[in-house]
């Protein structure tokens, strides 16, 4: 699919939709705030869904949710996960209309993982890679709502405006204990796809670094931190061949160290 139009920039992360002819659009409505998500219907057929930049409309002290939706589709594609749908902020004013926010491709014909009896062994290894990057990424808000699947046996991972610390108050230690369960009763050295897709965003950790500095603005350092840390962590521990640590808070002081480290070096 190619619903969205990316300005010509290849890797950038802003696109545009003013091209296409819309047929109709349905509504929903944030609790709280005028505007919610806007599913867009093309002439075309394609369908995307809008969010608006909640900035300008509630939770007012929250940073560019936009930009961290965009951003979190390229991290997909720069670690090879394929799971976040194609993803753009987009600024257009299409019949008078402004649609500032973000957009991402539809997926059609999908059921949330609520409506999902058993993954399949392939839906299984996605959705434990899935919680390794919803951990580096510092996703708060993954739940099966927003994992959905269609019936060509894949997964598709959705709504990631609460991730890459949306708060200077943030504790950039602080995650799902869900993690630490799925480590703890894993043998993670035998399992391939969660050692390839840790050491495929250590390998390129210096691209994902630079992706956030260039293009997020609020709390950008606290950001890179939070990320930089947790792939020096599981990067760490898998190379050390052993088990994973089974306490939170013995994560949390190995995760604090390698905070450390990093400040160390920028000094």
């Amino acid at each position: 699919m190619n619903n969205i139009v990316e300005n010509g920039i290849k890797e950038g992360i802003y696109g545009s939709i003013k091209d296409k002819e819309i047929d109709h659009v349905d509504y929903d409505r944030w609790m709280g705030g005028p505007r919610g998500p806007e599913k867009i219907t093309f002439k075309d057929g394609s369908v995307v869904i809008f969010k608006c930049d909640i900035r300008h409309y509630w939770m007012a002290d929250n940073p560019d949710t936009a930009i961290r939706e965009a951003i979190v589709y390229q991290i997909d594609k720069i670690v090879g996960l394929g799971l976040v749908p194609k993803t753009m902020v987009i600024d257009d004013t299409i019949n008078n209309i402004r649609y500032d926010g973000s957009v991402q491709e539809w997926i059609k014909d999908a059921k949330d993982g609520y409506q999902i009896d058993k993954f399949t062994d392939a839906e299984k290894k996605d959705f434990e890679r899935l919680r390794v990057f919803d951990f580096v990424i510092g996703n708060s808000d993954r739940h099966l709502e927003n994992v959905l699947f269609t019936n060509d046996g894949k997964m598709h991972a959705i709504d990631h405006n609460a991730c890459l610390i949306i708060s200077k108050d943030e504790d950039i230690l602080s995650f799902p204990d869900s993690i630490i369960i799925f480590f703890s009763k894993n043998v993670v050295h035998d399992m391939p796809h969660i050692v390839d897709i840790i050491e495929k965003f250590y390998i390129n950790k210096d691209k994902i670094l630079d992706l956030i500095d260039k293009y997020i603005h609020d709390n950008t350092e606290l950001a890179k931190l939070m990320v930089e840390s947790r792939i020096n962590y599981l990067y760490t521990m898998l190379k050390k061949d052993r088990p994973f640590r089974k306490k939170y808070i013995e994560w949390r002081k190995g995760m604090d160290e390698e905070v450390r480290n990093i400040l160390k070096r920028r000094q």
